[in-house]
């Protein structure tokens, strides 16, 4: 039986495999997990490597490897914040190439809900409000639930959101 957790995860599954089919086709240089990457440390404005594994929803480990193959590639600049952390910033190629992809990747997804007979802008703020309500109750290892502007949030006491 189908239920809309499962279609939302297959929905994008296929949406993740499209936009890399057509990045892997543009010739941008880019994966799709690198233009996430790319698209984070510019919403970011200077994130820490730490801070966009968690917007990737990736290991630390994992985000280090990425972030290093960025940075070797002329993408992204990580610069000393104190400790080991790390600040990251688009170059200017990062940024050029990030541009490139976006073009690539465009607004086809709002073309295929509207050819559905939906409304893109309502589906969004559906689906930024789950986000935003979803994001309340993940808890990071050692630092809790964080808000919408990363710093750490109480826990609902709703108790239908706790079964989520």
């Amino acid at each position: 039986m189908a239920t809309l957790a499962h279609e939302l995860h297959v929905l994008v599954g296929l949406m993740d495999r499209r936009a890399e089919l057509l990045l892997a086709r543009s010739g941008v240089g880019l994966t799709y997990r690198r233009f996430l990457a790319l698209l984070h440390v510019d919403e970011l404005d200077g994130p820490t490597q730490r801070g966009l594994a968690e917007r990737l929803g990736s290991s630390e480990a994992a985000t280090s490897r990425m972030v290093a193959g960025l940075v070797r590639d002329g993408l992204l600049d990580a610069t000393s914040a104190g400790g080991n952390r790390r600040t990251l910033r688009l170059t200017p190629e990062g940024g050029r190439r990030l541009a490139a992809a976006g073009g690539v990747l465009g607004d086809r997804f709002d073309g295929l809900v509207r050819s559905r007979g939906a409304d893109p802008d309502a589906l969004l703020a559906v689906v930024t409000d789950l986000v935003a309500a979803l994001s309340d109750l993940v808890h990071t290892p050692g630092t809790g639930p964080r808000s919408a502007d990363g710093a750490l949030a109480a826990v609902s006491t709703d108790p239908d959101l706790q079964e989520v």
